[in-house]
């Protein structure tokens, strides 16, 4: 429990947060190139009530599943003018994340290292540039993050099998916003790896407990249920061809493909350590401080 004054310290902290991270939303249209595709996408399918099937004009759209499309319809359900909805999901991932990391940062250690966390993240360029943004990052970021804490909630301040589920069933939230929502997932390697080795920090969750883990696995499978059975069983039973065709489009192209041969977004080998010089600033000032003189 956080007492008076810690209470009195995250209201001030998140409310420079919101004012940060809302700063504009209603004072600006959708700018190029994603964010009018995508409230094009979210537009169409709150007009249309076609909630399965994303479509980008008369084309369907298979880039990206459509958990984030569903979000803008409920965030112009709420306010009823896309010029303020379109930014809401991203400010709310954002919030969410920068949440999580103080609440977690907070059971590990204390009140004062959560605050720490999340300040950090909120410092962090590029977390900022994309909460501000239409794009579907921060609602991943979200999903990995609420799974990784599920999961650390578990294996390391547990047993805590309903926050595991909880964790596995954002990872597979994560999936149906962009696809790479099992990020979270690999967190267990090294846990594995840790309780393989006798490591003293994680938390006893006990053994013979198979069908508990493979609720882990039941509850991802579960959050990518939500949208692949209906869209799937749609398009089996609809005899659309166009249907059909995205079916293939996004299991075959733009999730097989993309993961074993991707035909864009290619990047030389160098390419992460220019964007942790640019997208981690200020921290990756401190960088050359943490190796060994």
């Amino acid at each position: 429990m956080i007492d008076a004054r810690q209470r009195r310290e995250l209201f001030w902290f998140f409310a420079v947060a919101f004012v940060v991270l809302a700063a504009g939303i209603g004072l600006r249209d959708p700018w190029p190139a994603d964010e009018p595709r995508f409230v094009l996408v979210a537009k169409q399918m709150w007009d249309s009530g076609d909630w399965l099937f994303p479509h980008r004009g008369h084309e369907l759209y298979a880039d990206k599943p459509p958990l984030y499309f569903w979000l803008l319809g409920l965030a112009y359900a709420v306010v009823r003018d896309w010029t303020w909805a379109f930014l809401l999901p991203s400010l709310c991932a954002a919030l969410g994340t920068l949440w999580l990391a103080y609440d977690l940062a907070r059971r590990l250690w204390s009140h004062r290292e959560g605050l720490w966390a999340a300040t950090c993240t909120l410092a962090c360029v590029a977390f900022v540039y994309q909460a501000k943004r239409a794009q579907i990052d921060p609602t991943v970021v979200f999903f990995i993050t609420l799974g990784v804490y599920g999961i650390a909630r578990h294996v390391l301040l547990g047993p805590a099998w309903r926050w595991f589920w909880v964790g596995c069933f954002a990872a597979g939230l994560g999936v149906i916003s962009k696809g790479v929502g099992f990020l979270a997932l690999l967190a267990l390697i090294p846990y594995a790896l840790m309780r393989w080795r006798g490591w003293n920090g994680l938390a006893d969750v006990g053994r013979h407990n198979a069908l508990r883990w493979s609720g882990g696995a039941l509850a991802f499978f579960a959050a990518i249920a939500i949208w692949f059975v209906p869209m799937i069983v749609t398009a089996s039973t609809s005899g659309d061809p166009e249907h059909q065709a995205y079916v293939r489009e996004l299991l075959f192209k733009q999730t097989a493909t993309r993961y074993t041969s991707a035909w864009h977004h290619t990047q030389p080998v160098w390419y992460f350590l220019e964007v942790i010089a640019g997208y981690w600033l200020p921290f990756s000032l401190v960088l050359p401080w943490w190796f060994p003189r």
